[in-house]
Parts: C-alpha cells; structure tokens; sequence
C-alpha cells in the first residue's frame, strides 16, 4: 500500500498494473479479479467497486499482458509485481521481468517487485540480486522481522524521498524538495520489531548468501525425493519450490484428495490445505526427517482408502537382457524401445514381443 501511494505520488498517475496469482496483502485495491478487458472487480464482500476502478489485472509473463503493457505504459503509476507467485513458485519468468523493466523505464513508471516472501529468503539481495533485475521500490516482510510484525519499503532515493520530502533541515529556510504522502500504521517503527530486525540483518550479513544457498539445497533434496517417491508408488503428487519455499500440488482431482493434510496433522505435521510452506535455518534435519515420514504415510494411507489411485509403474526397459534367443531391440509406434523377433511368414520382417 505505501509503494502503491509513492508511486502515485511521484508520478502523477492513477494507474497500477498488477498480475494474476499475485498476493500483495489486505488493502481494498489489490482485492480483486480481473474481468475478460483487463479491469478489476473487487473479490470479496464489502469491497467498494469504486476502489478497483484504477487498476488492471493481467496474466502473469504471457506475450498478451506484456502488450498490453507496452500500451498503456504512460498512464501507469507503477506495475506490481510479486515475482515469484508463492501460489505457484516454479513459474519464474526472468525474460518477462527483464522486458518489464524495460518498458517501465522507458516510460517513467515505477517498477515495483514484491518481496514480501521471497525476500532475504532467496538471496540477501532477494530477486534483484538472482535475477540480476533492479527495481524502483521493494518491498520486504516476515523475515525480515525475525518472526515480530514488521514491513519495509526499500528503493531508490528519488521515490524515497516522498515519504519524508529528501534532504531538508527543520528550523531553517529548506523546504521538502518533492511532494510528501502520508504514511503511518501501529507498527510503524515500533522499538521490539526495529531491534529484531537490525539483529536479522546483522545475522543475515554476517552469514553471507551460502545461508540461503545452503537451506535452498535441503529444501530442493526434499522436494526430490518426495516426487521420486509420489513416482515410485504412483501417486497423482508433486511437490515443486522455489528456494525455501514449497509447495504440494495435485496432478488429478480426486474429491477426498485434501484429506492428506489432516492426516499429516495427525502424524504432527501442520500444512495449511494447499498453500505454500516455508523451511528456515531453525528447521533441523529431525524435523525434515519427521515432514518426510509424515507425508510419505500420509499417501500410502490415501491410496489404501482408495482416495488417490495407486498405479504400478511399467518396469524399466533392460536392453541387456533379450527375453528369446535371437530377439532385436527396435522402436514401437510410440517410439519407445521394443523387442522383435523375425516373422516367419515373412521373411526379412519382425514382430513385436509383448510384455
């Protein structure tokens, strides 16, 4: 909400852009869908439709919103942008990004990377150092506090500035140098929240970004070997992340699919039904040993209730291992690796040996 309000400060412009997937917190204007034009309707009771009229929604990293984009670059204040969805964390489209920090410079539209979960998460520079993408503003959370309710707006100093008007004295003849919002909430630097996040950041320099490097490793080793288990016992299951952050997703609708939740609740593990889960450096290897346990239980009792089907996986092709004497590997139909034998009411033709 405060980048939004130093956007439409600094430029003038009404107009935001934002994508959809994205989540950027409980203020009214960022509540809402889109409509087939692109406008926004509120997405819940209570929400003014007054509220939306300034703002488009557009799928997220496709050609289409990218033209759109480049279309009404002018009119926009700034373009919002959560860069990786924690809804959907294996989608990271950098060419996107790269392009969009293009046509908003070039239009003098602010380019604003959301990185209220991915930040200090992924790298200590956060998406902008991954990515090698440097937006106008950002914005932080969750981490960044150490557990203690605390937000951070972080940016270039020309858009900074409209928060507190530059560099200016109090008590002489300075003035504020650009025009000032208004900005201020409960939390707005509270002593407890500033003193555990200057401890988070200390932490987070000192430890450098083999931290992150480190804990997006066990993070990714875990979503490995539970996919090649989902594979091995033929579970409709994938788990996917990004960095520290993971998510299960299901590859069918099965309607009691959700139950494998509660069932990890019941071996002690919470997962929220379907929403993205976050591993930290207080997470031991007791812990990924115990969420491993927990979910790979958690399916087999599915599939034993028949709740999710349980496929036996076709065995591995053996090309050392001819099944007759004389038998030739060659390609079925589909292309896959087949054993034939030579046709005997046809001379210098095979046929396929089923399995």
């Amino acid at each position: 909400m405060g980048a939004v309000r130093i956007a439409r400060t600094v430029t003038g412009r009404n107009l935001i852009a934002i994508f959809t997937g994205s989540y950027h917190g409980i203020f009214d204007e960022v509540i809402v869908r889109a409509t087939r034009k692109h406008t926004a309707v509120p997405a819940a009771p209570g929400i003014m439709p007054s509220t939306s009229q300034n703002v488009i929604v557009l799928d997220y990293g496709t050609p289409e919103s990218m033209a759109i984009l480049k279309e009404r670059a002018d009119e926009l204040a700034c373009v919002l942008v959560e860069t990786v969805q924690s809804r959907r964390p294996d989608f990271q489209p950098r060419e996107f990004l790269k392009e969009l920090r293009q046509v908003t410079q070039d239009a003098g539209t602010l380019l604003v990377f959301d990185e209220v979960v991915t930040g200090f998460r992924s790298h200590p520079g956060g998406i902008q150092a991954l990515f090698g993408i440097r937006a106008d503003l950002c914005t932080y959370g969750k981490v960044v506090g150490g557990g203690f309710p605390i937000g951070v707006i972080a940016g270039k100093r020309e858009y900074m500035d409209a928060l507190d008007g530059g560099a200016w004295q109090y008590g002489d003849d300075s003035i504020p140098t650009v025009g000032v919002t208004y900005f201020a909430g409960t939390f707005v630097r509270h002593p407890l929240a500033l003193a555990a996040a200057k401890a988070v950041l200390l932490h987070l320099k000192e430890q450098g970004p083999a931290l992150q490097e480190e804990l997006t490793r066990r993070t990714t080793a875990m979503v490995e070997e539970l996919n090649d288990f989902c594979r091995s016992v033929g579970a409709p299951i994938v788990l996917k992340n990004f960095a520290s952050v993971w998510k299960t997703f299901f590859t069918e609708d099965h309607p009691l699919q959700d139950l494998l939740f509660a069932m990890m609740r019941s071996r002690g593990i919470h997962i929220l039904d379907n929403f993205p889960c976050f591993f930290t450096t207080a997470h031991g290897e007791a812990e990924f040993t115990a969420i491993k346990t927990a979910f790979r239980e958690s399916v087999i009792e599915l599939q034993e209730a028949d709740f999710i089907p349980k496929r036996a996986l076709a065995p591995a092709f053996d090309a050392t291992k001819p099944p007759v004497p004389g038998a030739r590997i060659g390609k079925d139909p589909d292309g896959k690796p087949a054993w034939f034998v030579p046709n005997p009411d046809a001379p210098g033709k095979y046929l396929r040996l089923d399995a």
